[in-house]
């Protein structure tokens, strides 16, 4: 039986969450897919978990990484493998909707559509709930309102192909190219992808100098260039720069105060060399000051100690 959708998971120590994402796989209204979860070097039970619902359903199929590779590299591992007609990416500790994959597979078929995409729902440890409200603007203003949420969404797997798509550094990347070149993105407005928010998520309430630097630096290196070598109108291309400029600024205000010292020169510098977003970038000692007051987690006096000790 040909298979419909691709479901790629990668994997890195998700244990406590691990059941919940298989499970929902497993018992899709959609039987037509694969499950090829990409376990990227787990220290935990992860790889057990996996082997034992391997052992009750051949859809799924495991890749053991034996280093760990990151995120991207887990993905395009599931993706060489994949023969589904459409592929989609779901995080090792996030569940969609039992009805997820065959409503979005229908909607794409239906209206001959390179991308079909759902509604992400935030589920935080507080108990509340978040409802993302994207479609709307992708409804309205067209496909390159399709900035984020990437997991929500399925995408034919022919075009990837044809276009060469994967993911360099993250999401946004192979997201941005996606965009470009699909024929079509429609929504569907009432299946749900469900993002479970905790400590590790990736945009948790506190980032390292290199998960900042990886994330969101090397992200909005890759879109700044991407724009500046295809033809967007200058609507679009505004749009996306707004969104460098974001990501730029994201994870710097929430990184621990210690290491904002050292963010600001790496900013900086990454502001002279790349996007400048605006700011004078001839004197970095002083654009690096100006950074650091910037942040949001800095004060009058934070600022005059680092000064003091030569930090800035």
């Amino acid at each position: 039986m040909p298979i419909k959708i691709s479901i790629i998971v990668p994997i890195y120590n998700v244990a406590p969450y691990l059941s919940q994402c298989i499970e929902s796989l497993c018992n899709q209204t959609l039987k037509e897919i694969e499950i090829i979860a990409v376990n990227d070097a787990s220290t935990d039970n992860s790889l057990k978990i996996l082997e034992s619902y391997s052992h009750k359903d051949q859809r799924l199929k495991i890749i053991n990484k034996t280093e760990n590779e990151g995120t991207a590299s887990a993905r395009n591992s599931g993706l060489s493998m994949a023969q589904g007609e459409y592929v989609s990416f779901i995080d090792g500790d996030d569940f969609v909707d039992a009805n997820f994959y065959e409503r979005l597979y229908n909607l794409a078929i239906n209206d001959d559509a390179d991308i079909a995409k759902g509604v992400t729902k935030s589920l935080h440890t507080d108990g509340s709930i978040q409802i993302a409200q994207d479609n709307t603007a992708i409804t309205q203003f067209g496909k390159f309102a399709f900035m984020g949420h990437l997991l929500s969404a399925i995408y034919r797997r022919q075009f990837l192909s044809q276009h060469d798509i994967k993911f360099h550094i993250d999401f946004f990347c192979f997201q941005i190219q996606a965009v470009y070149y699909a024929n079509k993105i429609i929504c569907c407005n009432d299946v749900y992808y469900n993002y479970v928010r905790h400590a590790d998520s990736c945009d948790s309430e506190v980032f390292t100098l290199e998960k900042w630097q990886r994330l969101n630096l090397g992200h909005a290196n890759y879109i700044y260039h991407w724009i500046q070598t295809h033809p967007y109108t200058e609507e679009i291309k505004k749009v996306y720069l707004e969104r460098v400029k974001g990501l730029y600024f994201y994870g710097f205000n929430k990184l621990k105060k210690s290491d904002i010292p050292t963010a600001c020169k790496i900013l900086s510098q990454t502001l002279a060399e790349e996007y400048d977003c605006g700011f004078d970038t001839h004197n970095l000692k002083k654009l690096q000051r100006k950074l650091y007051r910037k942040n949001r987690k800095t004060g009058k006096l934070d600022f005059y100690l680092n000064l003091i000790k030569g930090q800035i």
